[in-house]
């Protein structure tokens, strides 16, 4: 009989320190979403971080990854364009949509040195905050034109955005 409930007793403190280890972990991503408005996307930006540069770069990263599957949504702009805009008008958009496409990229890429470099907070802070795909939606507004799946890439990025300067509020201040 002692036997037995030294065994069930060793079980109960294997499976409270499984579930201690597993609430520990998940704080940890969760203390670095602190004030995310959509905490479910942080948690999932960060992948289980346990440093704020890791947090940092696993959701720089995933951002990344997302504007790279958005590439398609992009390069396609100027097909599905009303055929009746003027060849200027559609130039000016898919210009526009590049840029702002392209800025993604490289805002997303700068704010990944400024995390490896540890270069001045307020630096990464400017560079998370412009990283968006407004500047399309609004170009396709002015000529009358709306593209629903460039309204939830624009949509997705300002999600991002948001989630990513929150991650970076998250860092301990010295």
């Amino acid at each position: 009989m002692a036997l037995k409930n030294n065994i069930s007793f060793s079980l109960a403190l294997v499976a409270t320190a499984v579930v201690l280890f597993a609430a520990t972990a998940n704080s940890q991503a969760t203390d670095h979403c602190a004030v995310a408005a959509d905490k479910a996307l942080c948690v999932a930006l960060v992948k289980g971080a346990k440093t704020w540069p890791e947090a940092m770069t696993n959701a720089l990263q995933a951002t990344l990854q997302k504007a790279n599957v958005a590439k398609s949504v992009v390069d396609g702009i100027p097909k599905k364009l009303s055929p009746s805009l003027e060849p200027q008008s559609k130039e000016s958009i898919k210009k526009t949509c590049l840029d702002a496409y392209q800025s993604i990229i490289d805002n997303s890429k700068e704010c990944l040195g400024y995390v490896k470099s540890g270069d001045p907070f307020s630096s990464l802070k400017t560079y998370l905050s412009s990283i968006g795909y407004t500047d399309c939606v609004d170009g396709l507004n002015d000529f009358g034109e709306s593209l629903p799946e460039v309204s939830q890439f624009s949509t997705d990025m300002r999600k991002f955005a948001n989630t990513l300067l929150a991650i970076a509020d998250s860092k301990k201040k010295n």
